[in-house]
């Protein structure tokens, strides 16, 4: 296996000067042919660690690795600070795409290197895309710390525990848990509700006595406690024992103060008359016909609202007042009723799980631990507050509850309060109505099932991110409001339009990195959450979400189909992202780059096209937009220092062809045309920079000026010019007869940062009578194009639709003519 060279290799280092990051997605890492994913992982490793010195692995590491490749358990030893942990396969159409593998760091305890427990939330991981039968590397990221060791003095380790067992750190005896936990958590039952226990190393922020060097030693587990409600919930803690220190206690549950109506009457309507407090009579007329599909019977022609992929909780917690109906139907009941509400939460729930079916993915492997059906509660007891009884409060959660004791899943629900207090016990407006609201909590399910817990480390959730998109094609409000997240109600107000500007940005003044916690002015990650949101946005309006088509009268109006293929391709980049993101003990989402980069490889590893109703795009399309979308927002600031309210910096080699779009270089525009300064005609090869009609039939000379936008020399820069005729223009493909490569001056320039570079001439013959088109592909050692001759990406083979390609690549420029 070769690593790539800079500038083809990206790498991120943190403020100390260590890797963090590697990323080179055009140019992967490729292994032997049908070598497995961890063979591939482990040849990376050698080249990265051994022979570069990136990674922290030494010869001991690599090579216990190498012997317990096979395994299948988590092989520890005390020469090595290195185990493999459990791959994920990322699988679409019963393929698997993508192979997330992990190593985990461990930290052998001094003077008795036979105990070995892992350093909790240190890893490297590795992704793994499968071409061909040829595993790929395209990105790792570490979150391992230097000279992992784990030093107590002898006295303490014998008070607390007597001995250190190797298989504590694997599994620790429920019993022992409960002796250290029950009086600090007030466990009235020590004997039950405690899963996963073992020890772990821990990264401390102070000097102790106890130990001697920056790692703890710690009990985790998931405890099931009670809450307000009187049901029990899982937490995770985090107890040292030698210090008899509670470490950390947090409950895994979503929460939201937002108040939102989905397809509410607002978008439905594009005005703002009516509110979550008004009457029946006016928010009936707004109910849409839908078709809740999959429904079990109970008998006598009966049906209930439970299928294979969701049930609404039967009998309710509130009492059977509450119960979801069972009858013939049609479900058709008021909107200010409970019945409504258990109807929603059906379609809703129902609706969002057959889309992960429609993005490739088997339900039982992409949801993991969770158990299924989805459990939903329409009218739900909340979990702190006044509501944590009577269900009147507003808001939503999504958390595990206690399961059967033998059961080997989390019986995770989703829990709805109401919509507004104007009449809680006669006429009800249940919160689960809006389908906004319950885009958010099934963000923190997928995030649940990939991480095991419900929320990201750098911000709330993307919830917002998809209930904006989702929610965008068909709404109807002014562009004013379009940035609103939760039109319905302006309490809390947030937006997905935030401006880097205003300080909303990555390293902006709105932004407040938790650590581990949010600090006061952003106690729950909203902001970052809206900064989220804002840059998700972006990226799917880039990618056609601000489509718009010529109507009938010859007036620019919003195409509502490209609309919804870029809402369906931008949530399955979202969906696929956050379940390719590691367990919280071993890769924790601590920083918003992490995110970013899996979208990336989210497209980089797609390798059939995603197909929403005939409109396709392959893989490898996107990723360009994504990372510029985060860039946007604020994301790859080069500076130092403190907050910075602007964009962050271009990769630093970008070479471009100019279609006029200026710094929204992929903004979605209706104009997508390579500049007629940029890439022009001659009719002979004089060498002239203005633009001449080409003349049919005859040889003419084209030239074209490429840009780096980088702060770094693009080396030896190339471009090829391709010729297409007729409906050939419409899309990329290598197959013969499609595109044709010209003849002419292809000298290799260096292009330095801001500098303008012609290349040129090239021959060209157009035809008389017909479309003639001309499509430029720039490359460079650190930004190749995503069409070049080698590439594996499924883009670069086609057939590609040409529109989106050339928008989603600056390194592309297109322009056609129809010469009579």
């Amino acid at each position: 296996m070769i690593l790539p060279q800079e500038p083809d290799l990206l790498i991120e280092r943190d403020a100390s000067g260590i890797v963090r990051e590697l990323r080179h997605l055009q140019t992967p890492a490729k292994a032997e042919p049908g070598q497995s994913a961890k063979q591939a992982a482990l040849a990376y490793l050698k080249e990265a660690a051994l022979e570069r010195g990136l990674f922290p692995l030494d010869e001991s590491d690599w090579y216990h690795l190498k012997d317990t490749i096979a395994s299948d358990g988590p092989e520890r030893s005390g020469k090595s600070r290195f185990r493999w942990a459990e791959a994920r396969e990322l699988k679409r159409n019963s393929v698997v795409e993508t192979t997330i593998v992990w190593c985990q760091q461990t930290a052998p305890l001094e003077k008795h290197p036979e105990f070995v427990p892992d350093a909790l939330s240190r890893s490297i991981r590795l992704v793994v895309h499968h071409r061909r039968q040829t595993p790929q590397i395209t990105s790792a990221r570490l979150t391992t710390i230097d000279r992992a060791h784990l030093s107590i003095t002898s006295d303490h380790v014998e008070r607390a525990f007597g001995r250190l067992d190797p298989a504590w750190a694997d599994n620790l005896r429920t019993d022992m848990v409960s002796r250290f936990l029950s009086p600090v958590l007030g466990l009235l039952d020590p004997t039950t509700g405690i899963d996963d226990a073992r020890l772990v190393a821990y990264l401390r922020n102070e000097h102790s006595a106890v130990y001697d060097g920056v790692l703890g030693l710690a009990i985790s587990a998931t405890v099931f406690m009670p809450v307000a409600s009187g049901d029990s919930i899982a937490h995770r803690v985090l107890f040292d024992p030698l210090k008899n220190e509670l470490i950390r206690k947090a409950p895994i549950a979503s929460g939201c103060a937002g108040y939102a109506f989905l397809n509410d009457p607002n978008s439905k309507r594009g005005g703002f008359e009516l509110r979550p407090d008004s009457n029946a009579d006016l928010l009936d007329h707004e109910r849409d016909p839908v078709g809740l599909l999959d429904l079990d019977h109970a008998g006598g022609g009966r049906r209930k609202l439970s299928g294979p992929r969701v049930r609404v909780l039967a009998p309710a917690a509130l009492g059977k007042d509450y119960d979801p109906p069972r009858q013939r139907p049609p479900f058709a009941f008021s909107a200010r009723t409970n019945e409504f509400a258990a109807v929603c939460a059906y379609c809703h729930c129902d609706s969002m799980m057959q889309l992960i079916e429609q993005f490739g993915y088997v339900l039982t492997d992409h949801f993991g631990k969770i158990a299924l059906p989805l459990t939903v509660e329409h009218r739900a007891k909340m979990l702190t507050g006044p509501g944590a009884r009577d269900g009147r409060g507003i808001n939503a959660y999504v958390t595990p509850f206690r399961a059967d004791e033998l059961a080997p899943s989390w019986d995770v629900r989703m829990l709805f309060g109401l919509a507004d207090f104007a009449d809680t016990w006669r006429h009800p407006l249940g919160l689960v109505a809006d389908v906004r609201f319950v885009w958010h909590e099934f963000c923190h399910v997928l995030i649940l099932a990939a991480t095991g817990s419900t929320e990201f480390d750098f911000a709330h959730s993307a919830g917002d991110a998809l209930a904006a998109i989702m929610s965008d094609p068909s709404s109807k409000l002014p562009a004013a409001y379009r940035g609103v997240t939760f039109p319905f109600i302006q309490l809390p107000l947030r937006h997905h339009d935030r401006k880097v500007k205003d300080g909303w940005g990555w390293n902006g003044t709105q932004y407040e990195r938790p650590t581990p916690s949010y600090g006061l002015r952003d106690p729950a990650g909203y902001n970052a959450e809206q900064i989220l949101s804002s840059t998700l946005f972006r990226l799917y309006c880039a990618i056609g979400g601000d489509a718009v088509r010529c109507n009938d009268a010859g007036q620019w109006e919003a195409d509502i189909e490209s609309r919804r293929a870029a809402a369906y391709h931008c949530a399955y980049l979202i969906v696929r992202a956050i379940r390719s993101l590691g367990h919280v003990a071993t890769e924790p989402t601590g920083t918003v780059s992490q995110f970013a980069t899996a979208l990336m490889d989210a497209d980089i590893g797609t390798t059939s096209d995603l197909d929403y109703e005939g409109s396709k795009r392959p893989g490898g399309m996107m990723h360009k937009v994504v990372r510029w979308a985060f860039e946007r927002q604020g994301l790859y600031q080069t500076a130092p220092g403190g907050p910075r309210n602007e964009p962050g910096q271009p990769p630093a080699i970008d070479i471009h062809v100019d279609d006029g779009r200026g710094p929204e270089i992929y903004g979605y525009t209706t104009g997508w045309h390579a500049l007629p300064d940029v890439l022009w005609i001659r009719n002979s090869a004089d060498g002239g920079t203005t633009s001449q009609p080409p003349q049919p039939g005859r040889t003419n000379y084209v030239y074209v000026i490429l840009r780096n936008l980088g702060d770094q020399p693009a080396i030896a820069a190339t471009t090829d010019i391709f010729a297409a005729v007729g409906d050939a223009a419409e899309t990329w493909d290598t197959r013969p007869g499609r595109w044709l490569k010209l003849q002419g001056s292809n000298t290799r320039q260096d292009v330095h940062s801001g500098a303008l570079v012609t290349f040129g001439p090239f021959e060209w013959t157009p035809q008389a009578g017909a479309r003639n088109a001309l499509l430029v592909r720039a490359t460079a050692a650190g930004d190749p194009s995503n069409i070049d001759d080698y590439s594996d990406l499924p883009c670069a083979i086609g057939p590609t639709p040409l529109p989106d390609l050339v928008r989603h690549d600056n390194n592309l420029g297109y322009r056609e003519w129809t010469i009579q």
